[in-house]
């Protein structure tokens, strides 16, 4: 007689495809697709991924305050609000969260709560986009409300307002969270998948066929003592007659599992205009080399980072006093090797473009005494030069 015994039919019957069919249907009827927020759509590491590239990136980069002088451009003193522009709150971590707010909801807000002497800004809060709504009015138009209170834009106003992503007759961005919402829902609901997938909820890992039919209840006991048997040894099972045992190996990429992960890391990408290589996506034909590393950081600046840059300059030079004007310097996404780079600063020197000082000065070292003949250097620059080419 063999571990099992098989059971008489009773009236209420199934066969294997039925328990298969049932399980899938209770599965399919089970699962809501994903509620996408900005806290869940953070949750998706493609998002997670194209917010901390471009965020930690443009709230690194050095923050210049220019002016026209003369025809040109010069670096003046930059205002003191960005010395500190939030109690406790450091400029690089201001810039972040402002970067965070345009890159989900589309807008930036603040609120100015201190001005200078000079009338402008030295302190302005960061608000939750969430707390701003917006209204159209026939007679004053579009209406900002901040936690259900009308409130004024600056200047007029208190309430500081970055947008990007926006549409003709609307004041304000459209939300990228929102708007990409299916797709984000999408990728949430494959990697939900993916984690029943793997602890045991995708699909079974065996099946038990009996040549009669049998009842719920009889493939119930049959599958209890399969598993009683079999649980924390790796003996032999010994089937009975009628009974048969197969193992279902299913990969996950033949239910188009990995191909829908990488097609959501595509389209993440392409909404925040990343390659999608820049944030771990593989894509065929494509490679990082030495060779193409200055080219693709120049591609990333132009088309990746610099539409995001001048909304958040404009939004910031409204904050200091006219004609001043709040730059990004971008030369650290675009600094090429050592040897390059002095070899294209010799070129400039060698042709009159450039001074020695205003190379040194690109270098971020101090200019040289001006009764130093040209080409000596007195100062002992060999520490900084073993730093740099380290």
């Amino acid at each position: 007689m063999g571990l099992f015994r098989r059971a008489a039919p009773e009236q209420r019957k199934f066969s294997a495809d039925d328990v298969l069919a049932m399980m899938n249907d209770r599965r399919r009827t089970g699962t809501m697709p994903p509620v996408v927020t900005t806290d869940s759509a953070m949750r998706l590491s493609a998002v997670w991924a194209c917010i901390r590239l471009l965020a930690g990136l443009g709230s690194t980069l050095p923050l210049d305050q220019q002016r026209r002088r003369d025809g040109l451009t010069v670096d003046v003193p930059r205002s003191v609000l960005f010395d500190r522009p939030q109690p406790g709150v450091t400029l690089s971590t201001w810039l972040y969260q402002v970067w965070s707010s345009l890159l989900t909801a589309g807008n930036a807000y603040g609120l100015v709560t201190s001005v200078g002497a000079n009338g402008y800004p030295t302190t302005v809060e960061l608000l939750d986009p969430s707390v701003v709504q917006w209204r159209a009015d026939e007679r004053d138009g579009w209406v900002v409300t901040v936690d259900r209170q009308d409130m004024r834009r600056y200047p007029e106003g208190p309430l500081w307002h970055v947008p990007i992503f926006t549409m003709p007759g609307a004041p304000y961005g459209l939300s990228p969270v929102q708007h990409a919402k299916q797709t984000i829902a999408g990728g949430l609901s494959a990697e939900r998948f993916g984690t029943d997938f793997f602890t045991g909820g995708g699909t079974p890992n065996a099946i038990l066929y009996s040549d009669t039919e049998l009842t719920q209840e009889q493939a119930q006991g049959i599958k209890s003592a399969f598993v009683g048997s079999t649980a924390g040894n790796r003996e032999p099972a010994v089937m009975g007659a009628g009974l048969r045992y197969e193992r279902i190996s299913v990969a996950p990429d033949e239910a188009q599992f990995l191909d829908q992960q990488r097609f959501t890391v595509e389209q993440i990408a392409r909404i925040y205009g990343i390659a999608p290589e820049m944030i771990g996506g593989a894509t065929s034909g494509s490679s990082v080399t030495y060779a193409n590393r200055e080219q693709r950081a120049a591609d990333f600046l132009t088309f990746g980072l610099m539409p995001y840059l001048i909304a958040l300059e404009d939004g910031l030079s409204s904050l200091v006093p006219g004609p001043n004007r709040v730059k990004f310097n971008v030369d650290g996404v675009l600094r090429s090797d050592l040897k390059t780079r002095y070899e294209a600063h010799a070129v400039a020197i060698t042709s009159g473009f450039l001074t020695v000082n205003e190379v040194r000065q690109i270098e971020d070292r101090p200019p040289l005494p001006e009764t130093t003949p040209p080409g000596l250097d007195v100062e002992d620059d060999s520490d900084d030069d073993d730093e740099e080419a380290i």
